[in-house]
Order: structure tokens, then sequence, then C-alpha cells
């Protein structure tokens, strides 16, 4: 391995807390990251795409991207349809060698077994429980297949530590495995890249920079001063110059510009319909008049001349506008212009109210607006308060930590692990964790981040979750098995080691329940023993209601409810109650 991938490798390990892991094991999670992050823009967990073991047919690492979102469960796909209508789908699959040779035998057979056995299922070899996971997330896509947009797209990558300087023989191979899965029409597109040292060294670079993009905005107004404002524009820009802020280098949306949206983009709605019709009835010069147009706001901006380079930005409305445009793009003319907004501020109050105020001048349910309040800033106040060993990052924005090299990565919580957590642990919907993030929140959005919550439990539901998925990472304690029952750890642990009655949300002892259970998560070797107690608890609890020990047990509700009833009962700490 040459020196800079070796560097940056070590980097990544470093970061990710993958010390523990031999080294052929470390590349694989190097790898996976660096080529998903390349095609998906949120945090994720490496833990959740490596796929571990043996049986795996070379498929070291796979990531499936529905509509935008990293999925890893089958009930997220029905979840993603309802809300959208509609399904577009990625496959990306990573083999990881450390060598510096580009094995034609071994990239021919993940080729061919993913054709036949993920696939077609015209073969069925011996495969682990995690690529069967996989396979029956992309089954339930295609079973859904009325309502794609377009066939999913495939993406493989080879990636090794050497040298790919287009040996013909190599390039006969790819060619052939991208031709066999283009003749089974499962794919709109299929791509087969061979990725070495100099590659794979990009594409995880490119993990550390924030969105940036250079448009011509000419039509311009530039607003009076406002206070923490650097500057303010309003304005139009043709189609094209907009669609650039919107695509990648493939020509995919960018779903990590949307996020502080508030809302994902709603499909077929009458409003978007509304807006579909306008573009293909021939009005294109009247779109100006009858949108509402786009408010962006950048944290970083500069300009010359008529060229504005935006950096680390987000379109905080106009998500379905942006959509829309997106999905007609090919029938776009420079005659349509789009209203833009363009804010241009590195104050975090400033840029949430903004988001806050354009959001509510259309109809949306307030609990859409939930990430936007200042509870959520007070909530990122609070973790950053946290001494060395129990420190975490509340992640607001998508890559708002991403250019910290002090940043362990596995530190970082996102809005969406919060939400997770925190209902697992003290909502007893452990059993829904799973479900889409959006439809999570309609179940339980109700109880969580309120105005008037304090933030240790919040902090408490996280800090188990970091410290039970740092026991995964680093393969340590009777809890492998149990991988895809992570979030019924957080409330089998809460029940079982709480040493006195949780006194609400508001309340404030809660500081004091909380510290007990965080002292004993700052403790890597007690939270160990303590995890294996819980493991021990869910298969006990699965079993006496007749569960295997497999995926679809996580789901039951009776199992979430037996678990918090066994805790409670072999609870050998809490105190009496008063």
């Amino acid at each position: 391995m040459d020196p800079i991938t070796k560097a940056l490798l070590a980097e990544f390990v470093k970061q990710n807390e993958l010390e523990d892991l031999p080294e052929d094991k470390q590349f694989e999670h190097f790898a996976a990251f660096s080529v998903i992050a390349s095609r998906y823009g949120e945090e994720f967990s490496t833990s959740d795409v490596v796929l571990g073991g043996g049986a795996d047919l070379g498929i070291d690492g796979c990531g499936i991207i529905l509509n935008g979102r990293l999925i890893d469960d089958e009930q997220e796909v029905e979840d993603i349809q309802k809300l959208n209508g509609y399904l577009e789908a990625e496959f990306i699959f990573v083999q990881a060698k450390r060598s510096a040779n580009f094995d034609g035998s071994a990239m021919l057979s993940l080729g061919q077994n993913l054709k036949d056995a993920v696939f077609t299922h015209q073969t069925s070899p011996p495969i682990s429980l995690e690529l069967k996971k996989r396979i029956k997330i992309i089954d339930e896509i295609y079973n859904r297949a009325a309502t794609f947009r377009k066939n999913p797209e495939c993406r493989i990558y080879y990636v090794t530590t050497g040298i790919w300087n287009n040996d013909q023989y190599l390039q006969t191979i790819v060619k052939k495995q991208v031709s066999d899965l283009n003749g089974t029409s499962m794919f709109s597109e299929v791509k087969y890249q061979p990725v070495g040292a100099q590659g794979l060294q990009q594409l995880y670079r490119n993990t550390k920079y924030t969105i940036s993009r250079q448009i011509n905005f000419d039509r311009t107004v530039v607003l009076p001063s406002i206070d923490k404002v650097k500057a303010a524009y309003l304005g139009a820009i043709p189609a094209s110059e907009f669609v650039k802020l919107i695509i990648d280098e493939d020509d995919n949306i960018v779903k990590s510009v949307f996020i502080d949206n508030v809302r994902d983009f709603q499909g077929e709605n009458p409003v978007n319909t509304g807006i579909s019709a306008t573009l293909t009835s021939g009005l294109l010069d009247q779109f100006v008049l009858r949108n509402n147009g786009v408010t962006i706001v950048a944290r970083d901006l500069s300009i010359t001349g008529q060229m504005f380079t935006v950096r680390d930005y987000q379109i905080v409305n106009g998500c379905q506008t942006s959509h829309v445009l997106y999905m007609n793009r090919a029938s776009l003319t420079d005659n349509l212009y789009v209203p833009l907004k363009l804010i241009y501020t590195d104050d975090e109050e400033i840029a949430q109210e903004v988001i806050k105020s354009t959001n509510r001048q259309t109809p949306v349910d307030e609990n859409d607006l939930l990430a936007l309040t200042k509870f959520q800033r007070d909530l990122e106040i609070y973790y950053s308060g946290m001494p060395d060993n129990r420190r975490l990052y509340y992640e607001r924005r998508s890559k708002q930590y991403a250019s910290r090299a002090d940043v362990e990565r596995t530190r970082i919580i996102p809005i969406g692990i919060q939400l997770k957590a925190f209902a697992s642990m003290f909502l007893d919907a452990a059993h829904q964790a799973g479900r889409y993030q959006a439809t999570l929140l309609k179940q339980v959005g109700e109880s969580v981040f309120k105005a008037g919550h304090r933030p240790e439990a919040y902090y408490t539901a996280a800090l188990t979750f970091y410290r039970f998925e740092s026991l995964l990472r680093r393969g340590h304690g009777d809890t492998s098995d149990l991988r895809s029952f992570k979030f019924h750890f957080l409330p089998a642990f809460r029940h079982r080691f709480e040493e006195s009655d949780f006194p609400g949300f508001e309340h404030k002892k809660i500081s004091t329940w909380c510290e007990p259970l965080n002292t004993l998560l700052a403790d890597a070797d007690r939270s160990r023993e303590a995890f294996e107690i819980c493991a021990d608890l869910i298969r006990r609890a699965a079993n006496s209601r007749n569960l295997q020990i497999e995926r679809d047990a996580v789901k039951v509700q009776t199992l979430t409810e037996g678990i918090r009833a066994l805790a409670i009962k072999e609870n050998d700490v809490k105190k009496p109650k008063v």
C-alpha cells in the first residue's frame, strides 16, 4: 500500500474508531465509505453498509439509495413509496482489495454473482444473513416496479491500492459484465468502475468538502443591509443555471442541499402537478410569474462580475419546485426563469429563522419544523459542553463537521439518529426505529423535540446509541448477531440499569436521573458488560414470544413490550419507589 493511501486509511480508522479491526476489514470500511459517500451526501455508519464475514459473493460493501435516502430496511421502501408516490433506486456494490492487482477472475465473479444470485435469482449459493437482508430490500423495491420513474441504477466498484491502466483484457471483462446486467432489462444504467489508489484517495478527500457551485446570476437586486446578513440578493436565474445547483456530475439530484428544507419531495400532489403543467404546456416564460421561487441560504459566497460561487448552501424553500424542474430538465429552455432569493450569512440563528419563516408561507405541518426550533440549537450547545470522554457532536445540518479533522465521525449524531434513539429509549418505539425518518416522525412527533423538554434525555439516548455502535464496530462482546436489534438495546439498557423512576422530560431532576447511566456508558468495560446483559435479555424476551433472532423480529411490538417488562423485572439497582 502506498504511503498516501496508508495515511488516509489511518486517519479514517482513527476517526471511525476501527483500530481493533484487522487491516483488511479496515480497508473494506474505508473503500465502502469513500465510494458510497460519493453518491450520498449525508452522514452514515459504515457498519450499516459493510457486509462483514464470508458468504458475501465478493461484495464487501452495499449501499441502497432510494429517492435520495440510504436505506437498510425493507419497511422503508413502503414508507418512501407512500410518501413520494414513486421510487427511484440506486444500488451500489463495492469489492475492496488491499493488493495492488486488479484480479480479472474476481472482477468477473463479482459481476456474475450480482446478476445471477442478487438480481435474477438464477442461482442460489450460500449467502450471509447481511447479504440476504440487502437482497430482500432489493426484491421489495422491484416488487413495486409499477411506481418506478425509471429503472434502478446499478453501480459496481472494484477497489484496489494499485494503478488502473485501462488494461484491455480487464476492460473486456468489465464491458461483458455491464452488457450482461443490462441484458436483464432491470436497470436504466449499469456502471462498473475499477478504482485504483489515486481514485480512492480522491473519493475520500471529496468527503471532506462541502458542496460548491458556480452560477451566472446577472438579473439581481441587492437587498438593503440586514443585521447579521453579509449580503442578500433577489432576482431570477435561467433554468440551465439553476439546475447546476441541484445536480451532480452524473446528472443525479443532490439530496443533501435539501436537508434544511424540512419537507421531502411530496411526489405528484396537486401543487407539484400544477408546476409540471406549467412546464409542459409551453408556458415556460410565465413560470417566473406563477412560481413562488426558491430561497437559498449560503454560508460562503464569492462574486466575480456576474459569476456567483456559492458554497455550503441549502435550498431552504423550493424543494418541490426544484424536484419538478429536475424531472422536466430535458424540456427546459432559458426562456424559463426561476425566481431566486440568495441569502449569505454564517449566523446560524438568522439562517434557521429564514428557514422557519419561508416554510410557513405555504402549508407545512408544524412537526416538519422541528429541526429548526430553538430547542435544536440548545441541544447542539448542550452536546458541546460534555467532557472529552463523553463528547458527541450534534449535527443539525448536512456535513456540518465534514471539514473538521479533529472530530471522530462516529461521534456525530445527525437529527435522524437522534430521533430514532430517543424514540426507542424513551417512547417505546424501538420496533419502529427502522422505518423511514419522516414516517417515524409522524408516529411520535407529538412527543419529541418539544420546546419544554430538557436536553439530558436526548443526549443520554444518543450516548447509549454511540456506545453500542462502538461495541459493534470493534467486534467486542456477545452482541454481533444482534446488530439488527441495535435500537432495542437502548430501552433494554435504560430499564435494566436506571436507578430511579423517570421524572419526565421537563423535570429538573432529569439531570440527576441521567447521570448514573452516562457514567456507566463513559466506562468502556462496564458498558460492554451492560450491553452483554442486555443482549441476553433481548434473546430471552424473543424466545419467550417464539421469535427467531432475525431481522423480521425487530419490528414486532410485542418484542419491545417483552424487553421492557423483563428489563424492569431484573433491574437490581433501581431505588424503591417512594
